[in-house]
């Protein structure tokens, strides 16, 4: 397996970037690594002797996050996120992951790569921690399509519900329409008509889901548009960010008979911490591309890295672009669509 590293995203440079890949090569020797991006940046970050299942592949140019994604990656042929999708393409690699431009990512592998059959919008999705034996919810779009149709809407359902099926061995997913409440009264001309176009599905279809449902182990697949999911997803950052420095702030201003409960919680909290860490679960999956792209946070830790490369080896072993296509096609008898070209057709509007 091969997988492309835009050694160039992230707020910081190659440096995080690069630990991470070194990280994530030591621990899977059988993967190989091509990291991407401006050679003598990438060269000063590494070691003098490079790993035997890592190298290097020169990209002069770079999207910087103040940059305009779309013209950007049609300016900049040669820049670090084009050329990862670009080695995808060629079947040179079988993934590409990037913690840079999160547009600049949609705009490059949509540019490159092309869209699914049958798909009109790619969604980003993210995985949250819930209650329950999955211990996991899926939520997208968080951020692909600040603007959404009813049927963009079903169509996340239909690729939420493949990817956890396939990628987190969930059988029978659950799938919700994230809403203001869960009374069918309830809701917005989006959520109504999604709602409407998913009770005719054949997913274990729920309804309406409300916020606090996130997390309480009661569905497998929130869909919703990218506009309310980006904020959904930067919120729950800051509510674990938050929590975790409040318990640490009441530990050490606490008592000590308080303190000394604390300690023997520390195993506890530490696996809680690691449960809600963005860190842990690294990068999120572009759904609907015709091939496997994995963004990752601009901040990203090189433990978020080695992560992100986790969640594309994952990907590609599960054989998602396929278990995707397979879905949407599926779907087409009760999905109404307008009609696209696929992988080889136009992008859709702004890309």
């Amino acid at each position: 397996m091969r997988l492309a590293l835009d050694a160039m995203g992230g707020d910081t440079g190659p440096a995080a970037v690069v630990a991470g890949a070194l990280h994530f090569a030591a621990a899977h020797p059988d993967v190989s690594l091509v990291l991407v991006g401006d050679e003598s940046q990438v060269r000063g970050a590494l070691p003098a002797r490079l790993p035997a299942n890592v190298r290097l592949h020169h990209a002069s140019q770079v999207v910087g996050m103040e940059e305009h994604a779309l013209a950007a990656v049609r300016a900049k042929r040669d820049a670090s996120v084009r050329v990862c999708f670009e080695l995808v393409k060629r079947r040179e690699a079988d993934a590409a992951v990037t913690a840079g431009h999160s547009g600049a990512a949609m705009a490059a592998a949509l540019a490159v790569l092309g869209r699914l059959p049958g798909v009109e919008r790619p969604a980003l999705a993210a995985l949250f921690p819930a209650l329950g034996a999955s211990g996991r919810c899926l939520l997208l779009d968080v951020g692909a399509n600040a603007e959404c149709r009813p049927s963009h809407l079903a169509q996340f359902a239909v690729l939420g519900a493949a990817y956890v099926r396939a990628c987190h061995a969930v059988a029978s997913p659950r799938v919700a329409v994230l809403s203001n409440g869960e009374e069918e009264s309830k809701g917005t001309p989006l959520t109504k008509g999604a709602l409407a176009l998913l009770k005719q599905s054949d997913l274990d279809f729920r309804g309406y889901a409300e916020g606090k449902d996130l997390f309480s182990g009661a569905f497998d697949v929130l869909v919703t548009d990218g506009f309310t999911g980006n904020a959904v997803l930067k919120a729950s950052e800051g509510v674990a960010a938050g929590l975790t420095g409040l318990l640490q702030q009441a530990v050490h201003q606490a008592h000590l008979p308080s303190r000394l409960g604390g300690l023997l919680l520390r195993p506890t909290l530490a696996a809680l911490g690691r449960l809600v860490d963005a860190s842990e679960v690294g990068g999120v999956p572009l759904l609907g591309i015709a091939g496997v792209g994995v963004i990752a946070h601009g901040r990203s830790s090189p433990r978020a890295i080695s992560s992100a490369l986790r969640v594309a080896r994952r990907t590609v072993e599960a054989d998602l672009e396929g278990t995707l296509a397979s879905a949407v096609a599926a779907a087409r008898g009760w999905l109404a669509t307008r009609a696209v070209k696929g992988a080889k057709g136009k992008t859709p509007e702004g890309f």
